[in-house]
């Protein structure tokens, strides 16, 4: 049987990102809906970059820049969501405080 790839989940990709960071990922992905998005998201520009860095061996890709473009864009939001956390901030999708959840 031939080897498959590793298949890198989104909390693979962030954690390979910032392994500095482990406990707080963990515990931002196992909590928070919009974390785990973001992180989703992040999996998928890094994907598409690794294709089209492949595809760019036969020629130039503008979409090399793009989505570098998006993956420094994302990890400044995953460091944004790290900041809040630390500082105690509420993430977008908790309850505020003296409100009840539907």
């Amino acid at each position: 049987m031939p080897d498959e790839p590793a298949v890198r989940s989104e909390l693979d990709w962030v954690l390979a990102r910032f392994p500095e960071d482990e406990a707080l990922v963990r515990r931002l992905f196992l909590t928070q809906p919009a974390f785990r998005s973001t992180c989703e998201d992040y999996r998928l520009a890094r994907e598409g970059l690794s294709t089209f860095e492949e595809l760019a061996v036969s020629g130039p890709r503008a979409e090399v820049g793009e989505y570098r473009t998006l993956v420094r864009e994302l990890e400044a939001e995953l460091l944004a969501m790290f900041r809040a956390a630390r500082d105690g901030a509420s993430p977008p999708d908790a309850p505020r405080p003296g409100t009840r959840n539907p």
